[in-house]
């Protein structure tokens, strides 16, 4: 039943089941889009991920480019990362586990680290980057959601 709900709401999303993978990386297309724009090494580590980690179809990867290319609404945005941690939470073998959620929000914030000017400085995460984090944090319920940047900020 849990399985008949997740495939509702990942098709919803125009995503279908056998490709649910491509859910884990809309936290960092999120982060990535947070300031209006879609810089250039943002995209290429997205892509360099989604290569590593991820076996996606060829509409998986349709999927992907269009994130990379016009930015996800609000309302996607929030119903796929719900989505994400509802997956967690599943019964059904989905290849999803919390324990990989911490590591999700982790590499969100090594997007938010790729600009151009100061390429993996934690003082880059920008306001807007600093919210978007703030946000997936509380969607997959981690803990101290806390960036690199913020620590630092406030040990300052």
């Amino acid at each position: 039943m849990e399985h008949d709900r997740m495939r509702k709401a990942i098709e919803y999303l125009d995503i279908p089941l056998s490709d649910y993978r491509v859910l884990k990386l809309l936290p960092l297309i999120y982060v990535a889009w947070s300031d209006g724009k879609m810089d250039e090494v943002k995209k290429d580590r997205i892509h360099a991920y989604a290569a590593r980690q991820y076996d996606l179809s060829a509409h998986g990867m349709a999927v992907l480019e269009r994130w990379l290319t016009v930015q996800p609404t609000p309302r996607y945005i929030a119903e796929g990362l719900h989505d994400i941690y509802r997956l967690a939470l599943a019964q059904d073998d989905m290849e999803v586990d919390l324990s990989e959620l911490p590591g999700l929000l982790a590499y969100a914030e090594g997007i938010a680290r790729s600009s151009p000017g100061a390429l993996d400085a934690p003082s880059s995460v920008t306001p807007a980057e600093e919210v978007a984090l703030a946000e997936i944090a509380r969607e997959l319920h981690i803990d101290h959601g806390k960036s690199w940047a913020k620590l630092l900020a406030e040990l300052a």
